[in-house]
């Protein structure tokens, strides 16, 4: 399934976060077709590589030439290797709100957020964290609550009326996550973040729990070129923060019409 927002040619395509929370990018895309048109497919495969080629099938049938990829979250991770695997269909990629590319960062990111919770809701973030971990049932609904307090800790100052209305399947998060963590863990993802061959692009708030030294440093490390763009009073949704959502749109079509 793919939106299309705008009018032809769909020259950019946004991916959702998640794995498994498929519309949580439709702001994004919204405002992109503000100027451009804009494809927004929704990834349905239970491993990376079937999200790749189902991504790979969405692009061809809906695009024409190369794209830009914006991809948000685990979105931003998916760009990237499919940016590697298939380089002849990728301009640029522009990551926004990434996670960590090295597991050094991934205790940052935990830290960071319970930073910004209750009492309550850290013991509740623990808690689904540890039953998405166990062979139970209900993983939608356990996804659903999560990422409802994560969104209240991930921000600075969001705007209520512009949140995105994701579509959560927690048995694709589960599968996909597990193989996209080990993927880090192992040093794989950011070889293959390594070996992209187009111009990398970051757009990270400077309060997102996910720092962007995780993503800047580690490739910087390995010669990998990225543009970096750091915003003020801006979290892990950019372009629903209240403070920072024009500079990020500003930034944004910078390297769009670039």
């Amino acid at each position: 399934m793919v939106r299309k927002h705008g009018k032809e040619p769909y020259h950019i395509v946004v991916l959702h976060g998640g794995p498994g929370a498929a519309g949580s990018a439709f702001g994004l895309a919204r405002l992109i077709s503000k100027e451009f048109g804009v494809l927004e497919p929704m990834q349905s495969k239970y491993t990376i590589r079937e999200q790749e080629e189902e991504l790979r099938a969405q692009i061809e049938n809906n695009c024409s030439g190369k794209v830009i990829l914006a991809g948000h979250s685990w979105g931003a991770w998916l760009a990237g290797l499919f940016a590697e695997r298939f380089p002849d269909k990728v301009e640029k990629v522009i990551l926004i709100g990434c996670g960590p590319l090295e597991e050094s960062y991934v205790s940052q990111i935990g830290e960071r957020r319970k930073e910004n919770m209750s009492p309550g809701e850290a013991e509740e973030f623990d808690q689904i964290l540890f039953q998405l971990g166990e062979e139970v049932g209900e993983k939608d609904k356990y996804l659903q609550r999560l990422g409802e307090i994560c969104d209240r800790a991930d921000g600075y100052q969001e705007e209520k009326s512009l949140s995105d209305k994701a579509e959560v399947n927690g048995e694709l998060y589960e599968k996909v996550w597990k193989e996209a963590a080990e993927l880090r863990k192992s040093g794989k993802l950011l070889e293959r973040f390594e070996r992209i061959s187009c111009p990398l692009v970051l757009i990270q708030g400077a309060v997102d729990p996910h720092p962007s030294e995780g993503v800047i440093q580690p490739l910087r490390d390995r010669n990998v070129d990225i543009k970096s763009y750091v915003l003020d009073k801006c979290g892990h949704t950019p372009w629903r923060e209240k403070y920072a959502r024009e500079e990020f749109a500003r930034v944004l079509f910078s390297e769009l019409e670039g």
